[in-house]
């Protein structure tokens, strides 16, 4: 099971946590996570200089070339018809 690399009470806090959050549904979880995600600044997540270029020639491939992207849903029904 999940253990945050503290001890005593912050492990216990944490345990407890995961336990409620684990009885949330599926769509609940999601908004947790949403929710948990908007407390977090810039500074809060990581990126390493490689992730840092990448997402930003991400960036300007998706403002050179707008056509190109295609919608999640769009993308989620070509992979279903992969054969696996």
């Amino acid at each position: 099971m999940w253990r945050s690399g503290s001890e005593g009470y912050i492990d216990h806090m944490n345990a407890h946590l995961l336990t409620e959050a684990l009885k949330l549904s599926p769509g609940d979880r999601l908004q947790l996570i949403e929710a948990l995600w908007e407390t977090l600044s810039e500074e809060d997540i990581p990126v390493t200089g490689e992730e840092r270029a990448l997402l930003d020639a991400r960036l300007a491939d998706l403002d050179a070339n707008p056509g190109d992207q295609s919608p999640w849903l769009e993308v989620r029904a070509r992979l279903q018809q992969r054969p696996r």
